[in-house]
């Protein structure tokens, strides 16, 4: 009996050894913007990097229009917006801590990708592949930022092309696979959102599908390709469902830059282009005076040969 319970004892220590192991810091630095800096007590003041672990005895210090997004331990996001110096335990002591870290795994992605290393493999690849995404159509002018054919998860999602001239006015044109024309807008944005729970969209949409082409007002000949996109229905449930729940209540359900760029990475990895296309875009729409979530949002258009 006494070494039983001496082995239950060993295998104690050594799952906490683990866990304390596996948890060796408080937050990891995602996002980072301006001369921050991070010191441990009594030492010197030193450049904070994006990647960096912050822990428990240190300090964080937020330059005039700085920025920091954190990723705790336990999942959680934190944005410091505000110049100051931060205690990392009393930001941790604030962080309501949920018994998931899904969101650390999609955050380690994140940082993998936007090291310079993955930086130059995705030019590398883009200078010698020619056509990784499907095309379509070879008098499309406009080129539009997805696939011919592409499924979201998500009720809207946000399309996107590249400027044909400036002060250029553009229609874009829905249709349902019978070729009957659901709707037309003008914009003289690059980018247009579409929301299937519109009641224009919701009936006249057939399967859950519709065709998007994007025209020059002025000149229709200066076209993008038909584009097919179809909304995956509650009656085909994916596979990831369940982990897309648990990674948003570990993010803690608000929309921040950090949790949609930390959902873009979830959304890439499974296949869900447009998501995370959409994710992109409300992170920058979300802290447009933060490079990063451009930097990363360019990146993503890189590596999938989307633009």
């Amino acid at each position: 009996m006494k070494v039983r319970n001496f082995s239950i004892v060993l295998v104690l220590l050594l799952v906490s050894g683990f866990v304390v192991k596996a948890q060796d810091y408080d937050f990891r630095v995602l996002v980072n913007k301006g001369a921050n800096e991070v010191k441990a007590g009594s030492g010197s003041w030193a450049a904070l990097k994006t990647g960096a672990k912050l822990k428990d005895g240190e300090e964080i210090k937020i330059v005039d229009d700085g920025y920091l997004g954190l990723v705790h331990s336990s999942g959680k996001t934190q944005e410091l917006k505000s110049a100051g110096t931060y205690d990392v335990a009393t930001l941790s002591s604030g962080v309501v801590a949920g018994s998931k870290n899904i969101a650390t795994k999609y955050a380690d992605f994140v940082l993998s990708k936007m090291s310079p290393e993955e930086q130059e493999e995705n030019r590398r690849k883009y200078a010698s592949v020619t056509g990784a995404v499907e095309r379509g159509d070879d008098d499309a002018s406009i080129n539009l930022f997805m696939p011919t054919s592409v499924s979201i998860y998500n009720s809207t999602a946000i399309i996107r092309w590249d400027p044909v001239k400036p002060n250029a006015i553009y229609q874009v044109k829905l249709k349902n696979i019978f070729e009957e024309v659901i709707m037309v807008a003008e914009t003289t944005d690059t980018s247009y959102p579409i929301d299937f729970n519109d009641p224009k969209i919701a009936n006249a949409a057939i399967e859950n599908l519709v065709i998007v082409k994007v025209f020059l007002k002025d000149n229709e000949d200066i076209k993008s390709k038909d584009a097919a996109i179809e909304r995956i229905t509650k009656e085909d449930e994916p596979e990831f469902a369940g982990e897309l729940a648990d990674l948003k209540s570990s993010l803690g359900g608000t929309e921040t830059s950090i949790n949609d760029l930390i959902l873009a990475e979830f959304y890439e990895e499974n296949g869900l282009m447009l998501d995370a296309l959409t994710s992109y875009e409300n992170s920058i729409k979300l802290s447009p005076d933060v490079p990063y979530y451009q930097e990363a949002y360019e990146e993503f258009l890189l590596r999938t040969g989307l633009k």
